[in-house]
């Protein structure tokens, strides 16, 4: 068997080359432009220190000032060697970073944002131009990167009524209604975040085919790379977790009424899946479905609404309360020592006592005690008594 760390086929020798090839000439390239602006900032750095050298010093200066004027120069050579990078190189490719994690449609609204500002910007240029110097020179820009900055947040933060408003203008849009009349709902516009154990747990692809739930569910980026991570596991339970989550969103994308979509995108400053979530669900501001007990209670301090399928499961799930008399199969045995085991049609465990000689049969308990749990409910019972043999007479 070949080693799994390299490629055994031509086509991945070439591809592995390849990619080699162009990670080494982007390499060089990214050397050779930190040398090109290191050599540039010196030199700009020792002229400038140069010349204020020189308007330092006398029309005739002496041997003194002379020398102060070279050790000026070459400081300033040498602190243009060292910093050149940090001010121009370093912040820029921070900002392409950035400008990566930061979904393409937000970038184009910011940009928009700005022109503008600045078309603002432009029109008071005028009569701050007027102005005495040095405010005639100077107050102009300051305006325009004003403006510029205001058009820009502004529009960021206002993103989502933009959109909305940009839709509303589409052709064939509902037309606003009349007053008094009632508010049709727009199928499709409300989102619905997918968390990792909502998928796994499968139920909301059961949910979604009933119609109690209508949008559009979204899964971000960021929890598609978890479900891969669980997928790829050398757990076993986590692999097939994680497996079942892929095929189930799979399934749904082709199968669901209605629209699954994966969202490419990315929270910065947040390193947790459960505070993307939430961080997304608030810029969206549209609910989460998770099963995350401390997710649920995190977003919730946080003014975000969780849907819940444990708690939906539990509001629809028929009630039993003690003393109550239940005919179920035991199906094997509990944690404890002569306990039994059975389940309700929906699934709740039914944990008798003194069952375990009954596994197989199906007996007439009585329930004794409800537990709640977290995942869910739990009935603990007692093997009904025999009923007395009729007396003769």
């Amino acid at each position: 068997m070949g080693n799994p760390g390299f490629p055994t086929s031509p086509r991945g020798r070439l591809r592995q080359a390849t990619l080699s090839g162009a990670g080494y000439v982007h390499q060089t390239m990214k050397v050779s432009l930190n040398f090109i602006v290191r050599i540039l900032g010196m030199l700009s750095l020792a002229y400038i220190s140069w010349s204020v050298g020189r308007s330092l010093s006398d029309p005739q200066p002496d041997e003194m000032q002379v020398f102060a004027t070279q050790l000026l120069t070459l400081a300033g050579a040498g602190l243009g060697l060292l910093i050149t990078p940090r001010l121009t190189i370093e912040p820029v490719e921070e900002l392409l970073r950035r400008s990566r994690q930061v979904p393409l449609p937000d970038l184009l609204i910011i940009g928009a944002g700005m022109l503008i500002g600045l078309v603002f910007a432009v029109l008071l240029a005028v009569p701050l131009a007027a102005l005495p110097r040095p405010f005639g020179q100077y107050l102009p820009l300051i305006c325009a990167l004003v403006c510029a900055y205001v058009g820009g947040t502004i529009f960021a933060v206002r993103k989502r009524d933009l959109s909305d408003l940009l839709r509303s203008l589409r052709p064939g849009a509902a037309s606003p209604a009349l007053p008094g009349a009632p508010v049709q709902p727009q199928t499709g516009e409300r989102r619905l975040l997918l968390d990792t154990s909502a998928i796994i747990d499968g139920r909301i692809a059961a949910v979604a085919r009933t119609g109690f739930l209508d949008g559009t569910f979204l899964v971000p980026s960021f929890v598609l790379a978890e479900l891969q991570q669980l997928a790829d596991s050398p757990d076993d339970l986590r692999r097939s977790k994680g497996r079942r989550g892929l095929d189930l969103l799979n399934e749904m994308q082709r199968q669901s009424p209605l629209p699954v979509e994966v969202i490419n995108v990315e929270v910065a400053g947040v390193s947790k899946v459960d505070d993307k979530l939430i961080a997304l669900a608030r810029e969206y501001s549209c609910p989460i479905i998770s099963n995350d007990f401390n997710l649920n209670r995190v977003a919730g301090l946080q003014g975000v609404r969780v849907l819940s399928l444990n708690q939906l499961s539990e509001a629809v799930r028929p009630p039993v309360s003690q003393d109550q008399r239940l005919h179920v199969l035991i199906r094997n045995e509990g944690n404890a020592r002569q306990q039994g085991v059975g389940y309700l049609e929906d699934g709740t465990p039914v944990i008798v006592e003194d069952a375990r000689h009954l596994i197989g049969q199906t007996t007439e308990v009585v329930v004794t005690r409800l537990h709640q749990t977290q995942t869910g409910r739990l009935i603990f019972a007692t093997v009904a008594p025999a009923p007395a043999p009729p007396s003769s007479g």
